[in-house]
């Protein structure tokens, strides 16, 4: 069977969008502490995808460059910024962009899901029973170490896409204004990368 795809329902209300195009109009005006505000509410966040991006062998130095990059980069492209898309989607694309091309230049052999709690909405999509018993303990550990693995081992264009659907719970929507590309892709590339991450648990499901 395969899996379904339900695309997750963004957690950035429109109240905050707002704060951020009415902040980012004052960015464009040359107003420094607008930009300190933007950077305050986004920081942690970047923080958290570009770690994800580059991945856990990358250094605490490595990240945090990448991340005053990202916001180096904002700060320059903002003149630009004219509001068509939300302002949280445009500096995730050059969040995505920089910590892709620092991955190549790093010449990493793959982006590296760490050792955190991976998404229920994955869990669910990925496995026949997504609640074992506590006597499944063991095997849903084994599960889970086998599951990010298989994302390591993805496409570079299937990774992001699966890193920033489940991981960072943005819609195929905003997927598809991050990276660039149409609705349709997104939906291809998440099938097929959840298609291959299905077939790689086979033998745990059989076990």
């Amino acid at each position: 069977m395969e899996p379904t795809i339900a695309p997750c329902v963004a957690r950035r209300s429109a109240g905050s969008e707002d704060i951020d195009a009415a902040l980012a109009m004052r960015c464009r005006d040359g107003d420094m502490s607008a930009f300190g505000e933007l950077v305050s509410r986004h920081e942690k966040r970047i923080y958290a995808l570009v770690s994800r991006i580059l991945g856990a062998t990358a250094s605490a130095d490595d990240v945090d460059d990448t991340v005053q990059d990202v916001f180096v980069q904002a700060w320059r492209a903002l003149p630009r910024f004219r509001g068509d898309s939300k302002f949280s989607t445009w500096l995730y694309r050059i969040a995505t962009n920089m910590a892709i091309k620092q991955w190549h230049r790093r010449k990493r052999l793959r982006l590296t899901v760490a050792d955190e709690e991976l998404p229920e909405n994955l869990r669910v999509s990925m496995m026949t029973d997504p609640s074992p018993s506590p006597a499944d303990h063991a095997e849903s550990q084994a599960r889970d170490r086998a599951l990010r693995a298989s994302i390591d081992a993805l496409p570079e264009k299937q990774r992001t896409v699966v890193l920033l659907h489940y991981f960072e719970d943005y819609s195929c929507e905003e997927v598809a204004q991050v990276i660039g590309c149409s609705v349709g892709t997104v939906w291809s590339r998440l099938h097929y990368a959840c298609r291959k991450l299905r077939g790689n648990l086979e033998w745990l499901q059989q076990a």
